[in-house]
């Protein structure tokens, strides 16, 4: 007798550490859906806009702040066009987008970080497809209503973008891209942002369509 109730208290402990193992999968498999949605509807509210070109270099030469061919130097000149001869007139710039994330604050009224990990675009000039590219590292935002500026490095070769005309041609039409009176409103960017959370990274079903006029 003795002995049969020792062994139902033994299958009553198993049975009992088995429930506790269940609901502790039960409990953390819905905390895991839960914070999979939460992260799914905040990359959902997140709009961006192009904001500016900056920080564009050919040949190492700077053109912000130039409108004119006359505003390059001699030494400008003698980097450019030996570069431009070799068909590898190298160029970079900076795309910078705006990002609204208005993500809420958590319990503890800190904000939410958003990391992204991906951002696989194309970038459009006047409705021709130039570059395709993807940021090198993941890019941290802070969750409020605020803007925050997400810089995209390019660089290129104008010679293979660009592969008509003499080297003026192509430095005016760099200039108009991004010098000094430049302009973006020729420029589209089709972007899937990619998000990090607690499954796995997550992206937007289709690219966004980024302009520069307002938030999409």
């Amino acid at each position: 007798m003795k002995n049969s109730s020792c062994l139902r208290l033994f299958v009553a402990g198993k049975e009992y550490k088995q429930m506790k193992t269940i609901l502790f999968i039960t409990i953390t498999t819905l905390l895991i859906s839960c914070a999979a949605q939460r992260s799914i509807e905040y990359l959902a509210k997140m709009k961006y806009k192009i904001h500016s070109v900056t920080d564009f270099e050919v040949e190492g030469v700077s053109i912000d702040g130039k409108s004119q061919l006359g505003d390059f130097s001699p030494s400008d000149l003698l980097r450019l066009v030996p570069a431009f001869s070799r068909g590898e007139l190298n160029a970079s710039f900076t795309l910078n987008l705006l990002v609204q994330n208005p993500n809420p604050a958590n319990d503890a009224n800190e904000i939410l970080d958003i990391e992204i990990t991906a951002l696989p675009w194309e970038l459009f000039v006047n409705d021709n497809k130039i570059l395709t590219g993807n940021i090198s590292e993941p890019i941290h935002l802070k969750g409020n209503i605020s803007e925050e500026k997400i810089p995209i490095k390019i660089h290129f070769n104008v010679s293979e973008i660009l592969n008509k005309g003499s080297v003026n041609d192509l430095l005016k039409t760099v200039l108009k891209f991004g010098g000094k009176n430049s302009s973006t409103s020729n420029i589209t960017l089709f972007a899937q942002p990619e998000i990090g959370t607690i499954i796995g990274n997550i992206s937007t079903p289709n690219p966004i369509k980024i302009v520069d006029y307002e938030f999409r």
